[in-house]
């Protein structure tokens, strides 16, 4: 098994882990080559799964499809707003390797999909040409976020997560604000009788729901293409991160009150499905490590909680980002620096590869040790 994860069979290469296959392929001819336009097209793939810690064109289709069945509006967005960051990445230098992971332009594929999404609920009126205009900037914004961010945090080898995004689109949303595009809110009889209890069939639900939440979306099918999406990319991290949306949804309970409509819509899990996989992504995945994905998102609800009460904007995932950077930075500290993962890539790989240098260290160990007492 080991092997085949390490060097897999020819079509396995191509469609599951990272598609090394297909980045070895691509990876032969420049940006000015005549298949610039599939080098486009790939980067946007891998970015638009690189939301989820997935770095694969395959899973990012499937992700890509599940939003299109959503609302044609969300993949039209993503893949507008993640041209837009590879365009303006290619422009400014940013580096090919980043660009090709997808890493330029996962933040643009969360403006071009969440503001679609929120925009209508926040300012109570369709979305409009000029709210494309604020979407297409703020897509350069966040290519530049990123790097700023990412050069900051790579100091303290700490990944910027999500917060170039949670920038950006908590910057548009206040000037769209600023700029007088909300409506008047439209009245609404609440009535609140059946929901003074969660309907648990449905919070089960929503464990399933805060994966299509990562990107705003409440939807069934598109939440179960991004499971699919991830599995075929991780298994690990796959169940890694609906182990964290469950306990995030059901810690819920805990810090939130009637009505539970957003908790059975999936909205407090997406962002323990995020701190969980972030764990199981860069730290090798032993039971010690896959217990502190759990903490993280337990420790995640309660920041979405007290961040909700604060803002008068959704909260994104930032809970997710200042949780996740404190509970790597708590890991790196506390534990073995082994387990960190340096260059990411899977978390099956990581296993394997930890257990390799494991036992070469072991290895080595005992031979010094033999010889001391042979020296003796």
């Amino acid at each position: 098994m080991f092997g085949i994860i390490q060097n897999p069979p020819v079509v396995s290469a191509w469609l599951m882990g990272d598609a090394p296959a297909a980045k070895k392929t691509l990876a032969k001819y420049s940006w000015t080559s005549p298949v610039v336009a599939v080098k486009v097209l790939d980067s946007i793939l891998r970015g638009i799964s690189q939301v989820v810690f997935v770095n694969n064109p395959v899973s990012g289709f499937l992700i890509l499809v599940g939003l299109l069945l959503s609302d044609v509006t969300y993949g039209l967005g993503a893949l507008v707003c993640a041209l837009t960051a590879v365009a303006f990445a290619k422009l400014v230098g940013t580096p090919n390797s980043a660009i090709e992971a997808g890493l330029s332009n996962y933040d643009a594929v969360l403006v071009g999909v969440v503001t679609p999404v929120l925009y209508p609920l926040y300012f109570h009126q369709p979305l409009s040409l000029p709210v494309w205009g604020y979407m297409v900037v703020a897509s350069i914004f966040s290519v530049c976020a990123s790097g700023g961010l990412g050069k900051l945090l790579a100091v303290h080898h700490l990944p910027a997560f999500t917060l170039p995004f949670n920038l950006v689109i908590t910057l548009t949303f206040m000037s769209l604000k600023s700029a007088g595009y909300e409506a008047e809110a439209p009245s609404v009889n609440a009535t609140l009788e059946h929901l003074a209890q969660p309907n648990w069939e449905q919070v089960w639900l929503g464990t399933l729901l805060s994966a299509g939440q990562v990107f705003g979306v409440e939807d069934v099918l598109c939440s179960t293409l991004v499971m699919m999406a991830m599995f075929i990319f991780s298994p690990i991290l796959t169940v890694a991160s609906y182990t964290g949306a469950t306990v995030a949804t059901f810690t819920a309970v805990m810090v939130s009150s009637a009505p539970y409509a957003q908790m059975e819509a999936g909205v407090w899990g997406y962002n323990g499905f995020l701190s969980a996989a972030a764990v199981a992504f860069f730290m090798v995945p032993t039971p010690r490590t896959l217990l502190l994905a759990v903490v993280n998102s337990v420790f995640t609800v309660f920041l979405h909680a007290a961040l909700s009460a604060a803002f008068k904007l959704p909260v994104f995932s930032l809970p997710f980002c200042v949780s996740s950077l404190v509970f790597l930075s708590m890991a790196m500290s506390v534990g073995p620096a082994s387990l960190r993962v340096s260059s990411p890539s899977f978390p099956e790989l990581h296993l394997i590869l930890n257990s390799k240098e494991s036992r070469i260290n072991k290895r080595n160990a005992e031979e010094i040790k033999m010889t001391i007492t042979t020296i003796s």
